[in-house]
């Protein structure tokens, strides 16, 4: 059984994203992990009751926010709820790891502006760190999964991660879920993926083939001419994926199309 796990802050971007998060278990047939970070504030005295008050204030503020998303499970799976003590990011990625956590979702703002497009920098992080696929949701694009087309973002280098691959492939099972690889070539290259990318055999339905110098442009161009329920891309070095991060222009120009994005670890 596939876990997804769905970290909040309890802000309206992680209530978006933990109905996101509820309609994808459901149609994945997985379990639902709702987490909570805290951190305890350096103070003298006694650190031990004040670590103890906040814990326990923390716990029962997310099993009222699970228990506003129970209605919403067609699984019969009831969701779980941790909280976790440490650095956002960190102890999060830390308690995935060690439960065996597939599929990471979480909010984002959804903004054209750099400043905004994640929340704060905590998305940021987990899609730098993460070595599990991590999905992020705009609040503003009001989605759900159902009847949604993935579009995978490769280049030649394809995708070889099975955990990736395995993830893709039990989406793809979902009904009406289309796989489409797009692929931005420059002055008329032909694309030749790495042979790890027969790993998609039998997932991906179409190879799309767009001639443009600016990648990211390109498939902001498609997305948004385009019936594209997620857009899911590879976390490589010196990739697509670092132009996201360090191209200001870029990001914006994407995100501004308001579409969940899938981080896929390669």
């Amino acid at each position: 059984m596939l876990k997804i796990l769905c970290p909040t802050d309890f802000s309206a971007n992680a209530e978006y994203a933990a109905e996101y998060g509820v309609h994808l278990a459901n149609a994945l047939n997985a379990g639902l992990v709702l987490i909570a970070s805290y951190k305890v504030p350096v103070v003298t005295g006694a650190l031990r009751s004040l670590d103890e008050k906040i814990q326990e204030a923390l716990t029962d503020d997310l099993r009222y926010f699970a228990g506003k998303y129970k209605p919403l499970v067609t699984t019969g799976i009831e969701p779980e709820t941790v909280v976790v003590q440490g650095n956002t990011s960190v102890s999060i990625l830390d308690y995935a790891r060690k439960s065996g956590i597939d599929l990471i979702v979480m909010g984002t703002k959804g903004s054209s502006s750099m400043a905004n497009v994640f929340m704060g920098s905590i998305t940021r992080k987990f899609f730098q760190s993460s070595t599990i696929p991590v999905l992020a949701i705009p609040f503003a694009s009001r989605q759900s999964f159902d009847g949604n087309r993935i579009l995978l973002a490769l280049d030649s280098h394809g995708i070889g991660n099975q955990h990736s691959i395995a993830l893709l492939r039990e989406m793809k099972k979902t009904p009406g879920v289309s796989v489409d690889v797009i692929h931005v070539s420059k002055n008329g290259e032909k694309i030749k993926f790495n042979a790890n990318t027969g790993m998609l055999a039998g997932i991906v339905d179409e190879i799309i083939e767009i001639p443009g110098s600016d990648p990211v442009m390109e498939i902001k161009h498609f997305v948004d001419n385009n019936n594209v329920g997620i857009l899911a891309m590879v976390g490589r070095k010196h990739s697509f994926l670092e132009r996201l991060f360090f191209e200001t222009h870029s990001v914006s120009e994407l995100f501004v199309s308001n579409i969940p994005v899938l981080l896929l670890p390669d």
